[in-house]
Order: C-alpha cells, then sequence, then structure tokens
C-alpha cells in the first residue's frame, strides 16, 4: 500500500508527494512524481543500481541527483513516476548492509505493486526503469506483474556478475598502471599496500563464498556478504532471455560494465 504522506513540492507542470510503503517489516519511503493535471498517466517505477543509494540516486560522497531528473523530465512530458530510498538509505528503514539481492528484488516489487494502485496511473501502461543492478531486478519483476508494459535499462549486463567484477578489477589495474604523474604513482603506491585489485577482488569472492554470514570485513572495510553471494549465483543471461517483456537498452560505448561486445 502506497500511503501519502505529505505534498513535497508544487509547480506549474508537475508535482510531488512523499510516500511510505510497506515490504514486509520494511517501510521504504519514496517520491511520488506526476503532472500538476487531472487524469492517469502513464507511470515509470525507478530500481537503482548497487550500493547505498537514496530515492535520487545518491550516497555519501556521490551526489548524481539522476532519478529526480528523470522524474522531473517525465513529468514535464506527462509521465507519472515513483523512485524510492532503498532499505536502510535515506528515510527507509531496515539495514543496508545485511540486505540481499531478493530482499531488493522484494521491495522493488513492493513499490511496484503500490504504483499501479494508484488513482493517476493508468492501467495498461506501467513501465520499469532499471539502472546497473536494476537492469536485473526489473525482468525478474516484469515476469511475475503481467501489468508491466514495457523495461528501460541502463547499462546492463549479461554476464555473471563474478566474470564482470574480474573484468572491471583488471581494467582498474590497466588504468592505473598506465596513468601518469603524480597521481600514478600514488594509486600504484596504493596497490602495493593494500593489493592489486584483481587479487584483491578475488579473495573478496571466495570469502563471501566460504562465509553464511551477512556482512563480512575484508581488510578496513565491511562487505554485504549476502548480497554478494545472491548476485554471485544469479545466472543473468537467463534473466533476460526469460522475460518476454519489451525492453529499451541504453548503454555507453566505453561503460566497463556494458561491454559493446556483448551487444
Amino acid at each position: 500500500m502506497m500511503v501519502n504522506i505529505m505534498l513535497a513540492t508544487q509547480g506549474t507542470q508537475m508535482h510531488e508527494q512523499e510516500v511510505k510503503i510497506q515490504s514486509g517489516e520494511i517501510t521504504l519511503t519514496g517520491t511520488f512524481c506526476a503532472p500538476n493535471a487531472n487524469g492517469e498517466f502513464p507511470a515509470v517505477l525507478m530500481v537503482h543500481g548497487s550500493g547505498p543509494l537514496d530515492r535520487d540516486g545518491n550516497m555519501k560522497g556521490q551526489n548524481l541527483n539522476i532519478f529526480s531528473q528523470l522524474a522531473h523530465a517525465f513529468a514535464n512530458r506527462g509521465i507519472a513516476s515513483l523512485r524510492y530510498d532503498k532499505r536502510g538509505c535515506g528515510d527507509s528503514s531496515g539495514n543496508f548492509m545485511t540486505t540481499g539481492y531478493s530482499d531488493l528484488v522484494q521491495d522493488a516489487e513492493k513499490c511496484l505493486d503500490a504504483l499501479a494502485e494508484s488513482k493517476t496511473v493508468s492501467d495498461n501502461h506501467l513501465y520499469i526503469l532499471g539502472h546497473s543492478e536494476g537492469c536485473s531486478i526489473a525482468p525478474q519483476i516484469s515476469e511475475r506483474r503481467a501489468s508491466v508494459s514495457g523495461l528501460v535499462l541502463l547499462c546492463p549486463s549479461i554476464e555473471r556478475v563474478e566474470t564482470l567484477l574480474v573484468r572491471q578489477a583488471l581494467q582498474l589495474e590497466k588504468e592505473i598502471d598506465s596513468l601518469p604523474g603524480m597521481s600514478g604513482y600514488l594509486y600504484r603506491t596504493l596497490f602495493k599496500i593494500m593489493g592489486r585489485p584483481f587479487r584483491t577482488q578475488k579473495r573478496l569472492i571466495r570469502k563471501v563464498r566460504e562465509s553464511d554470514l551477512p556482512v563480512v570485513r575484508h581488510g578496513v572495510t565491511r562487505q554485504p556478504a549476502k548480497w554478494l553471494r545472491e548476485i554471485l549465483e544469479m545466472e543473468t543471461e537467463r534473466v533476460f532471455t526469460s522475460t518476454h517483456t519489451p525492453m529499451l537498452l541504453v548503454a555507453g560505448e566505453k561503460d566497463l560494465q556494458s561491454d559493446p561486445k556483448e551487444r
């Protein structure tokens, strides 16, 4: 159920309302954005990429406001949207570090159901926009909810997650090894102290698989082990080939995650 809390923003072309959505014992907080007009509108649920992200796609040290910009652009074109804080992030309850991938799928599914219940949303025009990790969550939900008309996937990948993580680590090593000047020197010195990305990534993957804990310590950091174990076991290609929902795939030519060779 989507419960309206307050009118957060109102303008000549759109209005926004803060909402609360129940997902099991977790209360998710988000923003419903819609054109400032009467009637029913096409609607989009926005599903995040990986990391402790709030409803706008921001986290500590990274303020991109991707989803808020998209929501406002959609509203100005007659499209409603719902964006939400991940569990344990922003104003949502829960613990992000102990959250599994399956929990994130459940949360997105509950948000889609709440969006579909809105009286201002058209029954025949319900879409999911996924970014990065959200590109895997979106098709999984669409197979369970026949009401989904289409998917918009930003930076999708069909590689197994372990392959993707190792490839990214190797690419990072390659770029740092060729980085000139003081920056390159400092990064390479850090590699000597902390370990090179490839070996560090492989150690983390092995440690997570050997553990049944929700969180593990890796070096000086704590890692969400439950989440990583679940996505490592996910057959990404099957996720995409199993869905019959129309998809629009959007990726950059130089994106480390969306390898052009996969397309």
